[in-house]
């Protein structure tokens, strides 16, 4: 059979199964646009939060409105008991609530820091840091005021006063994360597990599902080749018109991007082929994969702390090619580190290349030899 031929057979036996298409194309296309929704707002606002002012004075009352004005927190209502505040929270109609407490005025005016409560779903860790960010700043603002205002009637000039509590002034200005949100942080790395799982599916279907003749050297390269090239082509549209469509920070050059593109790719399509023929069903691989990716989020380092992660988990991960890709592509797109600054990134791409090669290769061999004898 001609090359050509062998090359158009391949690929209709790729792109006319369902199951592959929809693995590796669908699946790109939909988690393109299904992943980023949740945080296009870069970050959450307007949490909706009750107060229960058992103060009741000015103070209070201006202390709350300052609340309701900051951009993460909108009071959305009042109430007159901790318990009904429970109960507003229990009852979904509110995020978390805010306890003024009786001495909150007399304490502020005395020079004293009162002590203000906030309870809500901690589990909940954005929206609840959102929160409590909105009241640090509303509370830090409103005793800023009174401090300077004791120092000034204490005969301290206003500038001196202002000065005091604020010694130094704070330039401020994120270098990579220019937004300082969640699209910018999550969503590069999130993109090269999503190429990696769905691309091991495809792979790992199709050598599950080809002939003995359709196993030959030559059929493998072409194999090998028509799914490489086709995840190129996915992987510049995520890495560039979902970028753009995004607004993600992207400093590493096309040129760059191929560079390091081209062992994840080749290493994840090895992988899939190794899956294939240790895997006992099309099914398992699928399950496989699909089960793997929380852990692999986890254990990436971008998410959760490394640190917190059991070394055993981490190490078993750093064998899968996200290891070194998911690093290696922050490190390219969104820090502008060069390649001199991703070479044990694209080394260990390389050797889990050879590695996941080698271990094909023995066991295609192994199966050959059990196919000869039986």
């Amino acid at each position: 059979m001609s090359l050509f031929l062998l090359i158009q057979k391949e690929a209709k036996a790729i792109f006319s199964n369902t199951t592959i298409v929809l693995a590796m194309i669908g699946g790109v296309l939909f988690y393109a646009f299904l992943y980023p929704l949740p945080y296009q707002h870069q970050s959450p606002e307007e949490q909706k939060i009750s107060v229960v002012d058992l103060d009741k004075s000015e103070l209070s009352r201006k202390f709350a409105r300052m609340v309701n004005t900051s951009q993460q927190v909108n009071v959305v209502e009042q109430a007159n008991s901790i318990e009904q505040a429970k109960s507003q929270f229990l009852n979904n109609e509110i995020t978390g609530f805010l306890v003024i407490p009786s001495e909150f005025s007399k304490k502020l005016q005395l020079g004293e820091a009162p002590t203000v409560g906030y309870a809500g779903d901690a589990s909940y860790f954005l929206i609840y840091g959102t929160i409590v960010e909105g009241l640090m700043t509303a509370g830090g603002t409103i005793s800023a005021e009174y401090r300077i205002a004791h120092l000034a009637i204490d005969g301290t000039p206003m500038n001196a006063a202002i000065h005091s509590f604020r010694p130094f002034q704070s330039n401020y200005i994120p270098v990579f994360n220019h937004y300082m949100g969640y699209v910018q942080y999550v969503v590069p790395a999130v993109f090269v597990l999503i190429l990696q799982q769905t691309l091991l599916m495809a792979v790992g279907v199709r050598q599950k599902q080809s002939s003995a003749n359709e196993n030959t050297v030559t059929h493998l390269i072409v194999r090998f080749g028509i799914f490489l090239f086709t995840e190129l082509l996915l992987a510049c549209l995520y890495f560039g018109y979902f970028f753009d469509f995004y607004s993600i920070s992207r400093f590493g050059t096309p040129l760059e991007i191929l560079v390091l593109l081209v062992p994840f790719i080749s290493s994840v399509i090895l992988l899939g082929l190794f899956l294939g023929k240790v895997l006992p069903t099309s099914e398992s691989i699928l399950l496989l994969v699909l089960f793997s990716s929380m852990p692999i989020v986890f254990s990436a380092g971008f998410i959760w702390p490394a640190e917190m992660v059991p070394s055993i988990i981490t190490d078993i991960m750093h064998l899968l090619p996200s290891g070194f890709a998911i690093n290696g592509f922050l490190k390219l797109n969104q820090q502008g580190a060069g390649l001199g600054g991703v070479l044990t990134n694209l080394s260990g791409l390389y050797a889990r290349c050879i590695l996941y090669a080698f271990l094909f290769f023995i066991t295609r061999n192994k199966n050959n030899l059990k196919g000869d004898t039986e």
